[in-house]
């Protein structure tokens, strides 16, 4: 959740240097002329420039200063930053409840961005206590208001019942719209349940379009999921050794570059691309190496493990016998209605057609894509 509340904060960033009304090359002397004569904007820049130390030598507390007397004129943006440095804890001593606050006054205004810290918020219990109903109120105003991170923790909530009454068509509804801002986690949702039926029929070619477009971008498990879908689809038209392998490495390379540790996960992905691929003695041993590591996760349960490790067995068994795993065929719930308003494969440039697996093959649920 950290991640996903850096990455809101640095969006933000983005709009707000591209929204402010103070030109942006302003000269730092002129800036700071302005401010002083109480222009909200010019202090909400300033002081986002000495957070940032862009153009001027970087001071925290000086920047604290700015930007709390810009949201003291109600500058939505100001309010909702300086919402996330109490947060964070930077510049300022972390006060979450006074986190809360500051992201209240900005999203009762209508700041969608502060509309999704506050439901965070109520979802997490940080600063407030804890309540997902209220969190899927604030959520559907941002939703609202087009916010794709909003949509998309929307959808979640649809699709699982919290705080809000299950509705997976409904979710998969909003995964669309966010996933047409081009939200890279949305993009995943929505591919998955076109890859399992819910929510929407089952439709592989629309599922893996969504896949790669995801994995046009730089998250290492975006193309994961991709490597998974192309290495294990039940549609063997749609399968591909050779490209699932360079997604598989190409999610590890990430994820090393970036210095995270290996994931088991990505390890299971990488062996049943290999296995597709042909590469059974390089499968196997990737396969054991997944075995290796799945012990090593201590955040999830005892019988998710035992059940991870007997699937996971069940692979290395398959491909000890040269044999290349697939998924099996997923069966379209009966209320799944399809949504005429996604075009991702006019967009990718994919024909449509029918999306039934052409031969249908046994064996156990592999890892969630």
């Amino acid at each position: 959740m950290q991640r996903l509340l850096i990455l809101l904060t640095f969006l933000c960033i983005q709009v707000i240097s591209a929204t402010a009304q103070v030109p942006p090359r302003i000269k730092p002397d002129d800036l700071t002329a302005w401010a002083e004569r109480g222009d909200a904007d010019a202090q909400f820049e300033l002081g986002l420039r000495m957070l940032t130390g862009e153009g001027v030598n970087k001071d925290e507390k000086a920047g604290v200063d700015w930007m709390e007397k810009a949201a003291n004129q109600k500058h939505l943006r100001a309010q909702f930053v300086l919402g996330s440095l109490y947060e964070d804890g930077v510049g300022v001593k972390k006060n979450e409840a006074k986190a809360v606050e500051w992201y209240r006054k900005s999203a009762e205004n209508g700041f969608p961005a502060a509309q999704h810290a506050v439901a965070m918020a109520y979802d997490l219990g940080r600063g407030i206590k804890q309540d997902p109903v209220e969190a899927a109120v604030w959520l559907q105003k941002a939703a609202d208001q087009n916010h794709a991170p909003s949509q998309t923790a929307l959808a979640a909530k649809l699709e699982r019942g919290v705080g809000v009454s299950k509705n997976v068509s409904k979710a998969a509804l909003f995964y669309l719209r966010a996933a047409q801002q081009d939200f890279v986690p949305a993009m995943g949702r929505i591919a998955n349940l076109y890859y399992t039926g819910s929510g929407v029929p089952v439709d592989y070619r629309r599922a893996g379009a969504w896949y790669q477009r995801a994995a046009k971008s730089d998250d290492p498990w975006a193309a994961n999921n991709l490597a998974w879908f192309l290495a294990t689809c039940p549609d063997e038209s749609l399968q591909n050794g050779e490209q699932a392998v360079l997604f598989a490495a190409r999610a590890l390379r990430i994820m090393d570059e970036a210095g995270e540790e290996q994931r088991y996960e990505m390890i299971d992905t990488k062996a049943a691309c290999l296995a597709r691929n042909g590469e059974y003695l390089e499968a196997v041993l990737w396969q054991k190496k997944a075995l290796a590591l799945l012990p090593e996760d201590k955040e999830i349960e005892a019988e998710e493990r035992k059940s991870l490790e007997t699937e996971f067995q069940a692979r290395l068994q398959l491909y000890q016998k040269q044999s290349p795993y697939s998924e099996p065929e997923a069966k379209s719930e009966t209320e799944a209605a399809p949504l005429p308003q996604d075009t991702i494969l006019q967009d990718e440039g994919i024909p449509g057609g029918d999306t039934k697996p052409k031969k249908k093959k046994s064996g156990s649920k592999g890892t969630v894509v």
